[in-house]
């Protein structure tokens, strides 16, 4: 006689593997009318049952939540829908029933859906304490068995203190006896892909640093994972809709509160941003100093020396000496620590994921590259400028505006230009620029822009549009261009798209950007009314430390930009990158005007009023009423 014991649920729940399970699954499932059938019926076995004979809408349950006992005795209406009856545990452990209500089933019925999707998000893959399988073995299969044994009862050891100190076995901070080897396995396995030379000695030190553990600290570590975990699936699982920024303010009102977010820059001269424009003298010194040089630099991408040849070299034409670069694109970062992890991992390039030091480099370009940051060795070739006084440029308004760059052989030149309306980012400029030097890689996989759109773009001339106009898709393309899209037109030199952006600003106009110096300084522009998102949201470490503008955005409005940089070498759209900061730009100042209004100011005929003047003001304003 086998034992039935389809009413109580599996403890080993979805993931179970034995065959023939005596205990009930999801797919144990009966039909209403089975649990109305008459006595005689009731004789036979549950799988029995006709089902060909029940109507389509018969509502199915699951058997093994159902009380067989209850069910016979006290039959249900036809009419109702008959809902599992929840069940408890006697301090023996058996499964005990009791009597069932409309609400319990409800709230039965309603957990059970919504714990299905968490239970398989929380499911952990059943492995055995063994060491996983690589491709190169750090040591034999012996010494790894042996520490990953010693690693995993030291493992254990702390989870059953932790448990006893809490008193909660179903505490998030325990681990399960599976979590607990899942654990001890990546411990292992990361030391023997990344330690393999010294693995035997760093697998030591870590069991040794588990065994000093006490439980108060374990505990400390896990509620630090937990958190980390936590804040990791929220940043990363955000499905809802953007962030909808409205102040209740009108655009001009809008612009006047810019002035609580303006980002003075005198004191930042030593992070790239230029507060006054360099004199002829000290342009004149950098002159000689660089004439002095004879043309060697060093590479910005591989650190190389090399000489560049503005003009060409006579004897051969070439731009510059040196060979070939090989570099790394991607940025340096520290990878994540496993849990329970306290020594740093050495910094890896996002580009190839290959630690620094491994390699030269994952891609090579035909030429050197340099960048003169230097606001004297900028003056060389074009000086700056301060923003000139303009009575055309309406004072309601704000620009943001944004800059790519290419290398030439005069350094990093200016090759996009993009501005755009603030607060309505209504597109005001956006153009090609053609550099002063000559052109050594124009930075295509951030700029966006290609040879071909500088060598067959169309020529701006004065009175033209500065905005691009979309093609018609029935109009032929001419060689080298694209059928549909937009084409950008070329300005002849930076100075003319430097004077092009004067004539949609004036000193008294917020000039909006993320990273602003680097803009300014491709422009050669000393504005004194700037607004830079990395100045309004600063990195916990302070400069020269700086948060990204997709980060930003991402965290703070829930938008993805700049979605399409990458090895298809697309790049940034300058564009949207404006438009962006402007959008962080108008997120702050809700925050600003929220503060003010919670301090006591108010709007009043259109202005805004201080906490201090509301008296004053308020009585002149019924004066005028009356």
């Amino acid at each position: 006689m086998s034992l039935d014991l389809k009413h109580i649920p599996c403890p080993a729940g979805d993931v179970c593997t034995a065959f023939k399970c005596i205990f009930g699954h999801k797919k144990d499932i009966i039909t209403a009318s089975d649990l109305h059938s008459s006595p005689k019926s009731s004789e036979r076995s549950p799988q029995t049952s006709s089902i060909e004979k029940q109507p389509k809408d018969t509502p199915v349950l699951k058997r093994h939540a159902v009380d067989k006992q209850t069910v016979n005795s006290k039959p249900a209406s036809a009419n109702r829908t008959i809902s599992p009856l929840p069940t408890k545990r006697s301090s023996t452990g058996t499964p005990t029933s009791r009597p069932s209500n409309d609400r319990d089933i409800s709230k039965t019925d309603a957990c059970q859906k919504a714990q299905q999707p968490k239970k398989a998000e929380k499911a952990i893959k059943v492995e055995s304490l063994n060491p996983r399988l690589l491709k190169h073995s750090p040591a034999s299969h012996e010494l790894r068995l042996k520490l990953l044994k010693l690693l995993h009862a030291e493992l254990k050891r702390l989870n059953e203190e932790l448990k006893k100190d809490m008193g909660v076995t179903d505490s998030n901070l325990i681990l399960s006896d599976q979590a607990i080897i899942t654990r001890a396995l990546d411990e292992e396995e990361t030391v023997a892909t990344e330690k393999a030379s010294v693995y035997a000695n760093v697998m030591k030190n870590k069991v040794m640093t588990f065994k000093r553990k006490k439980v108060a600290e374990w505990k400390e570590d896990r509620v630090k994972e937990v958190s980390q975990t936590s804040k990791k699936r929220s940043y990363n699982d955000i499905d809802g809709p953007p962030v909808e920024i409205k102040t209740g303010l009108t655009s001009k009102q809008e612009v006047q509160l810019l002035h609580h977010l303006y980002t003075p820059i005198s004191d930042l001269a030593n992070h790239g941003y230029v507060p006054t424009v360099p004199s002829d003298e000290a342009v004149q010194a950098a002159k000689e100093g660089l004439e002095a040089a004879k043309g060697w630099e060093v590479c910005d991408r591989c650190q190389q020396r090399f000489q560049v040849f503005p003009g060409r070299r006579e004897s051969d034409g070439a731009l510059r000496s040196g060979g070939p670069c090989k570099f790394h694109w991607g940025r340096m970062y520290f990878p994540d620590r496993n849990p329970g992890e306290t020594l740093r991992l050495p910094k890896r390039y996002k580009c190839c994921n290959q630690e620094i030091g491994e390699s030269g480099g994952c891609i090579t370009h035909p030429d050197h590259v340099f960048k003169a940051s230097d606001p004297k060795r900028l003056a060389i070739i074009m000086n700056f400028a301060h923003t000139p006084e303009n009575k055309s440029v309406a004072n309601d308004r704000a620009v943001c505006f944004d800059c790519e760059m290419g290398y030439t052989t005069y350094g990093m030149e200016l090759i996009r230009l993009t501005a755009t309306h603030w607060p309505s980012g209504d597109l005001l400029i956006d153009i090609l620029v053609k550099p002063f030097g000559e052109v050594l890689d124009l930075n295509s996989r951030f700029s966006g822009v290609l040879p071909e759109d500088l060598m067959n773009g169309p020529i701006w001339r004065p009175g033209d549009a500065l905005i691009p106009e979309r093609r018609d898709e029935k109009e032929p393309a001419k060689d080298g261009e694209v059928p549909t899209g937009t084409k950008l037109k070329v300005v002849s030199s930076p100075k003319v798209a430097r004077d092009l952006l004067f004539s949609q600003i004036s000193p008294s106009t917020p000039l909006i950007g993320h990273g602003l110096e680097n803009d300014l300084n491709a422009m050669r522009i000393v504005h004194p009314t700037i607004i830079d998102t990395i100045l309004l949201f600063p990195h916990k470490a302070g400069l020269p430390y700086r948060h990204g503008l997709r980060m930003l955005m991402d965290r703070h409005l829930n938008k993805k930009i700049q979605q399409e940089t990458g090895p298809k070498m697309l790049g940034h759209d300058s564009a949207e990158d404006a438009r962006a900061a402007g959008e962080l730009v108008h997120f702050k100042l809700l925050e600003r005007w929220n503060e003010m209004k919670r301090a006591g100011w108010k709007l009043v005929e259109g202005d805004f009023v201080s906490p201090d003047n509301q008296g004053k003001l308020t009585e002149e304003f019924l004066e005028r009423k009356h």
